[in-house]
């Protein structure tokens, strides 16, 4: 740890992700999005390591889960027209999508990672854990320093998350081999852009840092 301008500035990982102020937040695990995934296995596989790693260690775990927003009518036009704009397509296309009749489904977290009974899981509605959601009171009743971040998109909630958690004074993790995205050009885009930001590692220097004796 640094002392620098009245701040305690953690240094190593193993500040960094120190059971007692850290919490695993396992972003969008819905079958839905995984199963769109390129390293869908990979990342279920490791992800699922370190939360077992985690409740072995108590590290404190919470879910996002999407809520049943339409795409069409429920959606700013702003998320609408960035959506079109990663699928590759132009705005008209919008217009070939039928209006909802009656509420979404709740999509189905994949088993391998769902939650146990206890762990947080909160509602989000953008790629940004903290805006319009619970997730920072968790955050602040935990006392919470740093977010470990794993799931589904690396290149938008991941990554709206973990900037989101700087600008608001909480250190971001992200898990290397535990997110994932659409395509490998896009999840290794995505992981250069973070690591010149933030703390990316796999989750085995992770599960060691948490192994080491206190």
């Amino acid at each position: 740890m640094i002392r620098w301008n009245g701040m305690e500035v953690l240094e190593t990982l193993d500040e960094l992700v120190a059971p007692a102020h850290t919490m695993l937040v396992m972003w969008d695990f819905a079958e839905n999005v995984i199963r769109n995934a390129f390293n869908a296995t990979s990342l279920v596989a490791n992800s699922a390591r370190l939360l077992e790693a985690a409740r072995q260690h108590g590290v404190a775990v919470a879910y996002s889960r999407q809520n049943n927003m339409h795409l069409v009518g429920d959606t700013g036009a702003p998320t609408v027209r960035m959506r079109m704009h990663r699928q590759g397509r132009p705005v008209a296309e919008i217009l070939k999508v039928k209006e909802p009749q009656g509420p979404s489904p709740v999509p189905r977290l994949v088993p391998d990672v769902a939650p146990r009974e206890g762990e947080i899981v909160f509602e989000k509605f953008c790629p940004n854990a903290f805006l319009g959601t619970c997730f920072e009171w968790w955050l602040k009743k935990r006392g919470i320093k740093t977010i470990i971040l794993t799931g589904v998109n690396v290149a938008t909630g991941i990554s709206g998350t973990a900037r989101e958690a700087i600008n608001l004074g909480y250190y971001a993790v992200v898990a290397r081999d535990c997110v994932g995205t659409g395509s490998k050009e896009d999840y290794d885009i995505a992981i250069a852009s973070m690591e010149r930001l933030f703390d990316v590692v796999d989750a085995d220097a992770i599960i060691a840092a948490w192994d080491k004796p206190a």
